[in-house]
């Protein structure tokens, strides 16, 4: 098993966030490196209606607190690790525990366009599972989160540094399709311009957004809202994300270079996407929804 050392400038993160009946976690594996040092963090974020909170440990690079994080889904930060190969997550400090089981029901897919791949070589994102079941137990605090079958997704990220701005939204399992998943990334690469590309799987159709840089974002976005159109190869995608503002939680992102940033997340919303697409008697349009209400 090869080992990637990390670089002296970036980060890479592997991370997973699965919910089920408005409870959601979100788990990272993070190494960071850059003009403050290089640290190892785990990060905790438990969505409980009303009530969202967040942790982070973090440990220095070297000797005990050691880290490694390859690009196959394999982490290892101290004695806690993830294995996508093994399905298995678990992490243990004072304050918050993870034991999870995880079975990937999809192979690992690329939502960035292949060209600009090619043209941001030192910038990754990888769905290592876009639909994954997770079983086990988390614990924050005093309370211990029993996690049967819950829905969700593994991601891989590496970059040399943040976007200037991003929207990201993922879905994994509908109400009328629990096989299908969207995962949309709406991105602000410089000041005054945004891009989306995503992939979106609904009732057995794959469906890829986004060209060469983009394409150019058609919608709005707010705090707790996403809208967004697009027309893919001739089919028109609607995609309308809805999160209240007491689900929504504060997380503290340090960029190497930057410093601290911070960012709004819900893992509990509703979703609603729809699909229209040409067929031989005209158009057909596909409905699927995900409601955590």
């Amino acid at each position: 098993m090869r080992v990637e050392h990390v670089a002296s400038y970036g980060y890479k993160v592997i991370f997973s966030t699965f919910s089920k009946n408005r409870l959601g976690f979100w788990l990272r594996y993070t190494l960071t490196s850059g003009v403050k040092g290089s640290k190892a963090c785990l990060w905790l974020s438990v969505f409980k209606p009303g009530a969202p909170r967040g942790v982070v440990a973090c440990y220095s690079l070297g000797g005990e607190g050691g880290a490694r994080v390859l690009e196959g889904g394999e982490a290892l930060i101290g004695d806690s690790m993830f294995s996508l190969s093994r399905g298995i997550g678990r992490a243990r400090l004072d304050g918050f525990e993870w034991d999870i089981v995880l079975k990937p029901l999809e192979p690992p897919v690329n939502p960035i366009p292949l060209a600009l791949r090619l043209l941001r070589r030192r910038s990754k994102y990888v769905m290592l599972s876009p639909l994954a079941l997770f079983s086990g137990s988390v614990r924050f605090g005093g309370e211990i989160f029993n996690v049967e079958d819950y829905a969700g997704m593994v991601g891989f990220i590496e970059s040399s540094r943040y976007l200037h701005g991003w929207v990201w939204a993922h879905c994994s399992g509908f109400k009328e399709d629990p096989g299908g998943w969207f995962d949309l990334l709406v991105a602000s690469p410089s000041e005054g311009r945004m891009v989306a590309f995503g992939i979106v799987k609904a009732d057995g159709m794959f469906i890829r957004l986004g060209g060469l840089m983009g394409e150019n974002f058609r919608g709005e976005s707010d705090l707790g809202f996403l809208e967004y159109t697009s027309k893919p190869r001739g089919s028109n995608i609607s995609l309308r994300v809805e999160a209240a503002r007491e689900d929504i939680i504060v997380a503290v992102y340090e960029d190497p270079v930057e410093g601290y940033r911070y960012c709004h997340n819900s893992e509990v919303a509703s979703s609603t996407l729809t699909v229209s697409t040409p067929c031989a008697r005209g158009r057909t349009a596909v409905r699927v929804e995900r409601s955590m209400k």
